[in-house]
């Protein structure tokens, strides 16, 4: 059986990293499985790009990027008159890359989708695939005209159309004009949808777009012996290969045992401080809340720059480790950490609490989407209320006073083993395929 992942890339982005995990890990099942991506990052010989199927004509070359250049340009065209566009939510349109006819020149029995977006895959591309297609979903895009994050909205039930994102009151908008898109473009498909969390299920049943086909649960999978609780010896020594010494400083910090009485606070994702998805200004106003008290801690982050950084604390201490790509060191900071802090105004299905889950770092998360499967709240962790910053802080004090036995840390590595691990999903997929 063989078996095409297409990703818009290969190694950036957590729908990049779990589609190369599950790749990995139907391959040993016995899955002969590749990916198409339109931007190749790493050296592996099973990931081809796009650029292996456009011609090396010069003249067509240029002709290709000029008739790039000016489709882009007729929809910067039509993203023109959406002013008052939320700033810092993602969207996409649906810009694509004229791929060559990649998909019938490979050879392939199933194809397997996964995150299509930044100008890569056109979806009436997806006509022209006469095999079975599974879509895994990582966003909300596919059943939403333009939106990654619906967030509170729920018209992708019904239509999409006088987007609150784009601040349109317009019923025929942007949002509605690619919603139509997609609702041509599938009506021609078979697909099979895959969800990594329930909640994403859910929704994708409910909407008018996914509603009519199939729809799996089958969770991301995590390399649970790269992300495992570390020893102290272990940490000394990520500790000593570093160079940034602000890590360095942490991770010695944190092996040492009872060389301080500060709980470390761990809270990391890409643009940390920036994204307001991700909720820092919500952990900044839980640790005010416990600065207020007189709460003694330290907050170590990481995927932000000092300079993010606006409010200042008289108890709390804030170290900023910049970006980080390492995966080693990442899983000795989550170790050296007493809590992991995820504060997203939604998730699908977080890696960064997956991960911290895996290295028997309890975690505190709001209760929104995905989150509810991954932590068992006051068993591995705390499910704060709904944006409720008070529940937030009360939420990182009871942790740290209940995990005084470890009892929340065995649970936390319990439930990545027992449920996320490559083996365990990659029989799923196995089957999947299978029965495709």
């Amino acid at each position: 059986m063989k078996v095409l992942f297409i990703n818009t890339n290969d190694t950036s982005g957590g729908a990049a990293r779990a589609a190369v995990r599950i790749m990995r890990g139907v391959q040993q099942c016995g899955i002969e499985a590749q990916m198409f991506v339109k931007e190749k990052k790493s050296n592996a010989s099973d990931v081809i790009d796009l650029y292996h199927f456009v011609p090396k004509n010069l003249l067509y070359r240029v002709c290709d990027w000029a008739a790039t250049k000016l489709k882009n340009k007729w929809q910067h065209h039509k993203w023109h008159p959406y002013k008052q566009t939320k700033q810092n939510v993602y969207m996409s349109d649906a810009r694509s890359t004229y791929v060559h006819g990649a998909l019938q020149k490979m050879d392939y029995d199933i194809v397997h989708l996964h995150w299509i977006n930044e100008r890569f895959l056109d979806i009436d591309e997806l006509a022209n695939i006469q095999k079975p297609i599974i879509w895994t979903l990582h966003d909300s895009w596919p059943f939403c005209g333009i939106c990654h994050y619906f967030l509170q909205c729920e018209k992708y039930e019904k239509h999409c159309g006088a987007c609150p994102m784009l601040g349109s009151e317009k019923e025929r908008d942007l949002a509605y004009e690619v919603f139509e898109k997609k609702l041509a473009a599938y009506h021609k498909l078979d697909l099979q949808i895959v969800t990594p969390s329930r909640w994403l299920g859910e929704c994708a049943k409910r909407s008018a777009l996914l509603g009519r086909f199939p729809v799996s649960v089958i969770p991301n999978c995590l390399d649970t012996d790269l992300f495992r609780p570390l020893c102290a010896d272990e940490m000394l020594l990520i500790a000593n290969q570093q160079q940034n010494v602000d890590i360095k400083r942490v991770i010695n910090m944190a092996s040492k045992a009872g060389t301080t009485m500060k709980p470390i606070f761990l809270y990391g994702a890409m643009s940390a401080a920036t994204d307001p998805i991700k909720g820092f200004s919500y952990l900044l106003s839980a640790l005010q809340i416990l600065d207020r008290q007189g709460y003694e801690a330290q907050l170590v982050v990481f995927g932000a720059e000092k300079q993010d950084l606006s409010m200042q604390f008289e108890h709390i201490e804030i170290t900023f480790l910049g970006y980080l790509h390492d995966s080693k060191t990442i899983a000795a900071l989550y170790s050296a950490a007493d809590l992991a802090i995820v504060p997203s105004l939604t998730e699908n299905l977080s890696y960064a609490i997956m991960e911290s889950l895996s290295c028997g770092t309890p975690v505190v998360a709001f209760n929104v989407s995905g989150n509810g499967d991954l932590i068992e709240h006051q068993q591995n962790g705390y499910l704060a209320q709904e944006f409720d910053c008070d529940d937030l802080a009360n939420g990182i004090q009871w942790c740290i006073e209940h995990n005084g036995d470890g009892s929340l840390g065995r649970n936390a590595r319990d439930k990545v083993l027992n449920n996320y691990t490559i083996s365990s999903v990659s029989e799923q997929y196995y089957k999947l395929y299978q029965s495709l």
